[in-house]
């Protein structure tokens, strides 16, 4: 008997562990069950009596209808060096019919169709464009249903505020995508023409090829800049079109610091002519000044090297040593800002420029002089030589062609050693300056063909026709 008593508590034990092994499993799974359900509903109701996220969807889906009745799509016939048409954005400018949107969207189409978001398309004449700034304006006939997109007058965009990219990326027209700004001053290697005039915003909204042109828009709703170029593994600062891949977060977007002035001189002139002020600072990549005002606000700036005696910032008042922080209000942010900002304005024209000096903030009036030759050509020089694979030269009969490198445009195009360039599309060749900003202004660097009238060494004239790849 006692030996079946010590058995009997073994065996109860083993039952209850069978049991707990049967039932804990269900009862757990039970719980499990029944804190997931308590935490659903919680979550439920939650979002159910704030409608936070909805205000935000509601904000988000009334900068759509507000902002896409100004975008347009736009698509271009085929190109005079044989190219196929492209294809982009653009947005209303103004109630006259002036559409803004990249140079290289539109630059040399022999046809250009402008379609509105209502489906209405019509076409569209390209009334000037500016290379050096990727800018480029377009009119139309359409006076009814021209819905202009509101600019933006005071508020300049800031780090991490958020954007939202309008165009037709892979031909989706009138598409939305949305991110914040990552980065502002930003130069972009490879982005309008080497040597041109940069200072963008950077943003990681989503833009790909076709929506160059399109408008960046800002939670109000108002138009800060226009889509440009992207970065992707392949490339950084390439157009859309151009770059080879997809976006991978970075995009670029012209500011309207910079875009409404040079719109101005397109709509009133049909061609951009540019400022000088008569400084000098730092190159491209230059540093940049932080400084303090007696106030203990902090800015930064570029510092001026040296003032040309008798130029316009000499006349205004402004000193070697000045440190530049704003132009017409637009804080500088880098050193091919500056240079972006001045270059923007027209000669003759007033722009107010803001300098710390000696702890003071102050503001001046300069009006702006027609820039040198010798200012562009300083920037156009070096990219158009590398990419023609050919060295120039002034010497007393004027620009000649020292040497060539096989394989390169300028060799495949038929020019030789001792080719005097004569002319560029007709256009006489007054010097080794004139020669790189005619170059320059004629499209060579954003991929037109170019003819060049030459005299060889041995006195014969020739017609040479050169195209860049960009």
């Amino acid at each position: 008997m006692r030996r079946i008593q010590s058995v009997v508590p073994m065996v109860m034990l083993a039952a209850v562990a069978l049991l707990a092994l049967i039932v804990g499993p269900s009862v757990l799974r039970t719980y499990a069950v029944a804190e997931q359900s308590a935490r659903i509903q919680l979550a439920r109701q939650e979002l159910s009596q704030d409608d936070i996220l909805r205000r935000i969807d509601r904000a988000v889906a009334a900068i759509a209808d507000s902002v896409t009745p100004s975008v347009v799509h736009i698509e271009t016939g085929g190109r005079p060096n044989g190219g196929n048409g492209s294809s982009g954005a653009g947005w209303v400018y103004d109630t006259e019919g002036h559409i803004v949107t990249n140079s290289h969207v539109v630059r040399g189409a022999r046809q250009v169709s402008v379609e509105f978001s209502d489906g209405v398309i019509v076409g569209g004449e390209v009334i000037g464009t500016d290379v050096y700034t990727d800018i480029a304006v377009v009119r139309v006939g359409r006076r009814d249903g021209l819905f202009p997109v509101t600019r933006s007058a005071t508020r300049l965009p800031r780090v991490g505020e958020r954007v939202f990219a309008f165009g037709s990326p892979f031909g989706f027209k009138f598409s939305m995508s949305e991110g914040i700004v990552s980065g502002l001053g930003r130069e972009a290697p490879g982005s309008s023409i080497p040597g041109g005039y940069t200072n963008y915003i950077q943003t990681d909204a989503a833009v790909n090829p076709g929506n160059s042109g399109g408008p960046l828009i800002n939670t109000d709703g108002h138009v800060i800049g226009m889509n440009v170029a992207i970065a992707t593994a392949r490339s950084i600062g390439a157009t859309p079109e151009d770059s080879g891949g997809d976006s991978a977060g970075i995009s670029f977007a012209i500011p309207l610091g910079t875009i409404e002035p040079i719109v101005h001189q397109l709509v009133t002139y049909g061609e951009v002519s540019r400022g000088f002020m008569g400084i000098s600072f730092a190159g491209r990549g230059g540093p940049l000044d932080r400084v303090m005002d007696s106030a203990g606000a902090v800015y930064t700036g570029v510092r001026v090297e040296r003032v040309v005696d008798g130029g316009p910032s000499d006349e205004a008042g402004i000193q070697p040593g000045d440190v530049v922080v704003a132009i017409e209000g637009s804080p500088v942010l880098s050193v091919e800002a500056l240079s972006t900002l001045i270059s923007s304005g027209r000669p003759g024209e007033q722009i107010d420029v803001r300098v710390w000096r000696e702890g003071q903030i102050r503001d001046i009036t300069v009006t702006l002089a027609p820039i040198e030759p010798e200012v562009l050509a300083a920037r156009f020089a070096q990219p158009t030589m590398l990419q023609m694979g050919m060295i120039v030269q002034e010497t007393g009969e004027g620009v000649v062609v020292a040497r060539i490198f096989e394989g390169f445009p300028a060799a495949l195009g038929g020019l030789r050693v001792g080719d005097r360039i004569e002319r560029i599309n007709g256009k006489r060749v007054l010097g080794w300056n004139e020669f790189f900003v005619l170059a320059a202004d004629e499209g060579l660097l954003t991929g037109e063909t170019v003819e060049f009238s030459v005299i060889s060494a041995e006195g014969e004239s020739r017609q040479v026709r050169v195209t860049l790849r960009p």
